[in-house]
Protein backbone atom coordinates (compact mmCIF):
# COMPACT_ATOMS: atom_id res chain seq x y z
CA UNK A 1 0.00 0.00 0.00
CA UNK A 2 1.36 3.56 -0.73
CA UNK A 3 0.98 5.57 2.36
CA UNK A 4 1.01 9.26 1.51
CA UNK A 5 1.73 11.95 4.01
CA UNK A 6 0.51 15.74 4.26
CA UNK A 7 2.66 18.89 2.78
CA UNK A 8 2.02 21.62 4.53
CA UNK A 9 3.37 25.08 4.10
CA UNK A 10 3.43 25.91 7.62
CA UNK A 11 5.13 29.20 7.10
CA UNK A 12 2.01 30.39 4.86
CA UNK A 13 -0.19 29.21 7.26
CA UNK A 14 1.30 31.23 10.18
CA UNK A 15 1.25 34.25 8.70
CA UNK A 16 -2.66 33.76 7.74
CA UNK A 17 -2.90 33.83 11.76
CA UNK A 18 -1.03 36.73 12.36
CA UNK A 19 -3.00 38.46 10.28
CA UNK A 20 -5.97 37.39 12.43
CA UNK A 21 -4.59 39.77 15.49
CA UNK A 22 -7.39 42.68 15.02
CA UNK A 23 -6.13 46.53 15.21
CA UNK A 24 -5.53 47.22 19.03
CA UNK A 25 -4.43 43.73 19.85
CA UNK A 26 -2.10 41.74 20.98
CA UNK A 27 -1.37 38.35 21.59
CA UNK A 28 1.71 35.72 22.05
CA UNK A 29 4.37 33.69 21.41
CA UNK A 30 2.87 30.80 23.33
CA UNK A 31 -0.54 31.59 22.19
CA UNK A 32 0.06 31.57 18.40
CA UNK A 33 1.97 28.25 18.98
CA UNK A 34 -1.29 26.37 20.34
CA UNK A 35 -3.22 28.23 17.50
CA UNK A 36 -0.63 25.98 15.35
CA UNK A 37 -1.47 23.24 17.77
CA UNK A 38 1.85 22.63 20.31
CA UNK A 39 3.02 24.99 22.58
CA UNK A 40 6.41 22.92 21.73
CA UNK A 41 6.07 25.15 18.46
CA UNK A 42 7.04 28.82 20.37
CA UNK A 43 10.54 28.79 19.55
CA UNK A 44 9.16 28.14 15.70
CA UNK A 45 6.80 30.98 16.35
CA UNK A 46 9.78 33.31 17.35
CA UNK A 47 11.64 32.64 14.18
CA UNK A 48 8.84 32.75 11.52
CA UNK A 49 8.41 36.16 13.01
CA UNK A 50 11.85 37.29 12.65
CA UNK A 51 11.72 36.09 9.25
CA UNK A 52 8.69 37.66 8.38
CA UNK A 53 9.47 39.21 4.78
CA UNK A 54 6.11 41.32 4.82
CA UNK A 55 5.59 43.42 7.86
CA UNK A 56 3.42 45.42 6.80
CA UNK A 57 1.11 43.12 5.80
CA UNK A 58 2.34 40.56 8.23
CA UNK A 59 1.33 42.66 11.79
CA UNK A 60 4.14 40.52 13.75
CA UNK A 61 5.14 43.49 15.92
CA UNK A 62 1.69 42.62 17.83
CA UNK A 63 3.08 38.96 19.43
CA UNK A 64 4.89 39.95 22.80
CA UNK A 65 6.12 37.61 25.46
CA UNK A 66 3.66 35.84 27.95
CA UNK A 67 5.00 37.75 30.87
CA UNK A 68 4.18 41.10 28.75
CA UNK A 69 7.43 42.12 27.88
CA UNK A 70 7.10 43.90 24.63
CA UNK A 71 10.19 41.23 23.50
CA UNK A 72 12.30 41.56 19.94
CA UNK A 73 11.11 43.13 16.16
CA UNK A 74 13.34 42.93 13.04
CA UNK A 75 13.05 46.71 12.64
CA UNK A 76 13.89 47.46 16.26
CA UNK A 77 12.05 47.66 19.60
CA UNK A 78 11.81 51.43 19.50
CA UNK A 79 9.74 50.54 16.04
CA UNK A 80 7.49 48.18 18.25
CA UNK A 81 6.55 49.96 20.76
CA UNK A 82 5.91 53.08 18.49
CA UNK A 83 3.74 51.07 16.45
CA UNK A 84 1.93 49.29 19.36
CA UNK A 85 1.39 52.65 20.94
CA UNK A 86 -0.30 53.89 18.46
CA UNK A 87 -2.46 50.66 18.02
CA UNK A 88 -3.48 52.13 21.68
CA UNK A 89 -1.33 50.07 23.59
CA UNK A 90 -0.13 51.32 26.54
CA UNK A 91 3.45 50.43 27.31
CA UNK A 92 5.46 51.13 30.36
CA UNK A 93 9.16 50.24 30.60
CA UNK A 94 9.36 47.51 28.06
CA UNK A 95 6.14 45.94 29.39
CA UNK A 96 2.42 46.27 28.21
CA UNK A 97 0.29 47.51 30.84
CA UNK A 98 -3.07 46.96 29.01
CA UNK A 99 -2.50 43.05 28.36
CA UNK A 100 -5.30 41.61 29.75
CA UNK A 101 -7.97 43.98 28.17
CA UNK A 102 -6.45 43.93 24.70
CA UNK A 103 -4.84 39.74 24.73
CA UNK A 104 -6.14 38.39 21.79
CA UNK A 105 -6.77 34.31 21.25
CA UNK A 106 -9.83 33.90 19.35
CA UNK A 107 -7.82 32.44 16.09
CA UNK A 108 -9.68 30.73 13.33
CA UNK A 109 -7.63 27.57 12.93
CA UNK A 110 -7.74 23.99 12.61
CA UNK A 111 -4.55 23.39 14.42
CA UNK A 112 -2.36 21.87 11.82
CA UNK A 113 -0.29 19.98 14.06
CA UNK A 114 -2.31 18.21 15.80
CA UNK A 115 -3.82 16.56 12.58
CA UNK A 116 0.31 15.90 11.87
CA UNK A 117 0.78 14.02 15.20
CA UNK A 118 -2.53 11.89 14.35
CA UNK A 119 -1.15 11.80 10.83
CA UNK A 120 2.48 10.55 12.60
CA UNK A 121 0.88 8.08 14.85
CA UNK A 122 -1.24 6.54 11.56
CA UNK A 123 1.89 6.35 9.12
CA UNK A 124 3.88 4.49 12.60
CA UNK A 125 1.53 2.09 12.78
CA UNK A 126 2.60 0.84 9.17
CA UNK A 127 6.31 0.11 9.92
CA UNK A 128 7.91 -3.19 10.39
CA UNK A 129 10.88 -3.58 13.11
CA UNK A 130 11.80 -7.26 10.84
CA UNK A 131 14.79 -7.64 9.55
CA UNK A 132 14.65 -7.85 5.42
CA UNK A 133 17.12 -8.67 2.98
CA UNK A 134 18.46 -6.01 1.01
CA UNK A 135 21.42 -4.88 -1.15
CA UNK A 136 24.74 -5.01 0.41
CA UNK A 137 25.22 -1.29 0.20
CA UNK A 138 24.42 1.63 2.59
CA UNK A 139 23.65 5.02 2.57
CA UNK A 140 23.50 8.23 5.02
CA UNK A 141 21.47 11.21 4.48
CA UNK A 142 21.76 14.57 6.51
CA UNK A 143 20.51 18.23 5.39
CA UNK A 144 21.78 21.48 7.05
CA UNK A 145 19.94 24.84 6.65
CA UNK A 146 20.52 28.87 5.99
CA UNK A 147 17.18 30.30 6.97
CA UNK A 148 14.46 28.43 4.97
CA UNK A 149 17.08 27.10 2.42
CA UNK A 150 17.54 23.54 2.72
CA UNK A 151 21.14 22.15 1.63
CA UNK A 152 20.29 17.92 1.51
CA UNK A 153 23.32 15.11 0.46
CA UNK A 154 23.59 11.31 0.78
CA UNK A 155 26.83 9.58 0.87
CA UNK A 156 26.38 5.92 -0.50
CA UNK A 157 30.00 3.81 0.70
CA UNK A 158 31.27 1.64 -2.87
CA UNK A 159 34.20 0.50 -3.66
CA UNK A 160 35.43 1.49 -0.19
CA UNK A 161 34.93 5.20 -0.67
CA UNK A 162 31.53 7.34 -0.34
CA UNK A 163 29.62 8.93 -4.05
CA UNK A 164 28.07 12.08 -2.54
CA UNK A 165 24.41 13.33 -3.88
CA UNK A 166 23.29 17.12 -3.36
CA UNK A 167 19.88 18.43 -3.41
CA UNK A 168 18.86 21.92 -2.95
CA UNK A 169 15.68 23.05 -2.10
CA UNK A 170 13.35 26.09 -0.09
CA UNK A 171 11.69 24.38 2.98
CA UNK A 172 7.96 25.19 3.70
CA UNK A 173 8.44 24.00 7.47
CA UNK A 174 10.15 25.17 10.21
CA UNK A 175 12.46 23.06 12.60
CA UNK A 176 9.82 21.71 15.70
CA UNK A 177 10.88 19.08 18.14
CA UNK A 178 8.58 15.95 17.02
CA UNK A 179 8.00 17.08 12.99
CA UNK A 180 11.18 16.60 11.69
CA UNK A 181 9.78 14.35 9.26
CA UNK A 182 7.46 17.05 7.47
CA UNK A 183 10.96 18.78 7.14
CA UNK A 184 13.15 16.42 5.92
CA UNK A 185 11.01 13.34 4.25
CA UNK A 186 11.22 15.50 0.53
CA UNK A 187 14.98 15.07 0.94
CA UNK A 188 15.01 11.98 1.89
CA UNK A 189 12.71 10.84 -1.05
CA UNK A 190 14.34 12.60 -3.69
CA UNK A 191 17.78 11.97 -2.80
CA UNK A 192 17.37 8.20 -2.29
CA UNK A 193 15.56 7.61 -5.54
CA UNK A 194 17.07 4.75 -6.95
CA UNK A 195 19.26 3.47 -4.17
CA UNK A 196 18.44 -0.29 -3.01
CA UNK A 197 20.49 -0.52 0.08
CA UNK A 198 20.10 0.29 3.89
CA UNK A 199 19.51 3.98 4.52
CA UNK A 200 21.01 5.84 7.70
CA UNK A 201 19.18 9.05 8.75
CA UNK A 202 20.84 11.53 10.90
CA UNK A 203 17.70 11.34 13.24
CA UNK A 204 15.45 9.35 15.20
CA UNK A 205 13.64 6.14 14.18
CA UNK A 206 10.66 4.64 16.63
CA UNK A 207 12.89 6.70 19.67
CA UNK A 208 9.86 9.31 18.96
CA UNK A 209 6.75 10.82 21.52
CA UNK A 210 4.43 8.87 18.93
CA UNK A 211 6.93 6.36 17.96
CA UNK A 212 7.37 7.83 14.06
CA UNK A 213 10.40 10.09 14.05
CA UNK A 214 12.24 10.73 9.85
CA UNK A 215 13.69 7.90 9.76
CA UNK A 216 10.29 5.69 11.10
CA UNK A 217 8.33 7.96 9.40
CA UNK A 218 10.24 8.42 5.58
CA UNK A 219 11.47 4.74 5.57
CA UNK A 220 7.74 3.70 5.97
CA UNK A 221 6.28 6.21 3.52
CA UNK A 222 8.99 4.86 0.86
CA UNK A 223 8.90 1.60 1.74
CA UNK A 224 12.44 0.98 2.64
CA UNK A 225 14.63 -0.22 5.21
CA UNK A 226 15.86 2.79 7.63
CA UNK A 227 17.99 3.23 10.66
CA UNK A 228 18.07 6.27 12.40
CA UNK A 229 21.06 8.11 14.36
CA UNK A 230 20.85 11.39 16.44
CA UNK A 231 23.23 12.96 18.29
CA UNK A 232 21.16 13.92 21.26
CA UNK A 233 18.84 12.28 23.43
CA UNK A 234 15.12 13.52 22.51
CA UNK A 235 13.18 11.69 24.99
CA UNK A 236 13.36 8.75 27.45
CA UNK A 237 16.29 7.37 29.69
CA UNK A 238 19.14 4.53 29.22
CA UNK A 239 18.78 1.60 31.23
CA UNK A 240 22.15 -0.29 33.14
CA UNK A 241 22.51 -1.70 29.26
CA UNK A 242 22.14 1.41 27.48
CA UNK A 243 19.12 0.83 26.15
CA UNK A 244 16.74 3.75 25.83
CA UNK A 245 13.63 3.33 27.81
CA UNK A 246 10.37 5.97 27.08
CA UNK A 247 7.18 4.69 28.86
CA UNK A 248 8.45 1.09 29.51
CA UNK A 249 9.42 0.49 26.60
CA UNK A 250 12.95 0.60 25.02
CA UNK A 251 13.01 2.28 21.82
CA UNK A 252 16.85 2.94 21.08
CA UNK A 253 20.12 2.17 22.09
CA UNK A 254 22.67 4.61 23.47
CA UNK A 255 26.32 3.63 21.99
CA UNK A 256 27.74 6.78 23.84
CA UNK A 257 26.30 10.56 24.43
CA UNK A 258 26.51 11.02 20.66
CA UNK A 259 25.00 8.57 19.16
CA UNK A 260 21.62 7.24 19.71
CA UNK A 261 20.53 4.08 17.24
CA UNK A 262 16.84 3.67 17.15
CA UNK A 263 15.29 1.19 14.22
CA UNK A 264 13.37 2.89 11.45
CA UNK A 265 11.79 0.47 9.27
CA UNK A 266 12.10 -2.88 8.19
CA UNK A 267 15.05 -4.03 10.55
CA UNK A 268 15.36 -5.37 13.82
CA UNK A 269 16.46 -3.36 17.24
CA UNK A 270 19.83 -5.66 17.51
CA UNK A 271 20.19 -5.66 13.63
CA UNK A 272 20.16 -1.63 14.16
CA UNK A 273 22.72 -1.18 16.72
CA UNK A 274 24.78 -4.30 15.32
CA UNK A 275 25.06 -2.08 12.14
CA UNK A 276 25.96 1.35 13.76
CA UNK A 277 28.27 -0.53 16.00
CA UNK A 278 29.94 -1.63 13.55
CA UNK A 279 30.02 1.24 10.67
CA UNK A 280 31.15 3.53 14.04
CA UNK A 281 33.30 1.10 15.88
CA UNK A 282 31.62 2.30 18.79
CA UNK A 283 31.46 5.48 17.90
CA UNK A 284 29.43 8.22 15.68
CA UNK A 285 29.80 6.84 12.02
CA UNK A 286 32.37 8.03 9.86
CA UNK A 287 29.58 8.14 7.11
CA UNK A 288 27.21 10.47 8.85
CA UNK A 289 30.46 12.78 9.55
CA UNK A 290 30.92 12.54 5.94
CA UNK A 291 27.65 13.27 4.66
CA UNK A 292 27.04 16.21 7.67
CA UNK A 293 30.10 17.68 6.40
CA UNK A 294 28.95 17.16 2.86
CA UNK A 295 26.22 19.48 3.42
CA UNK A 296 28.18 22.22 4.99
CA UNK A 297 29.96 22.12 2.03
CA UNK A 298 27.16 22.26 -0.28
CA UNK A 299 25.76 24.86 1.36
CA UNK A 300 28.79 26.75 1.78
CA UNK A 301 28.97 26.64 -2.12
CA UNK A 302 25.81 27.98 -2.38
CA UNK A 303 25.69 30.82 -0.85
CA UNK A 304 26.72 34.45 -2.04
CA UNK A 305 30.35 35.26 -1.01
Amino acid sequence: MQLKYTHINLYEYFYSLVKQIPDGYITTYGELARALGDIRAARAVGYMLSINSDPEGVPCYRVVHTDRRVGKYALGVEEKERRLKKDGIVISNGIVENFNDRFFSDFKTDYPLIKLQKEQERIGQFASFEDVQVADSYAAIDVSYDGRNGYGAMAVYQDGGYAIKTLYQQVDFPYIPGYLAYRETPFIEQLSEGFNGMLIIDANGILHPRKCGLATFAGTIMGRPTIGVAKSLLLGKPDLNGYIVYNGEKLGYMINRHCIVSPGNMIEMESSIRKIKLLGKDKYPDILKRVHNATVDFRKRRLPS
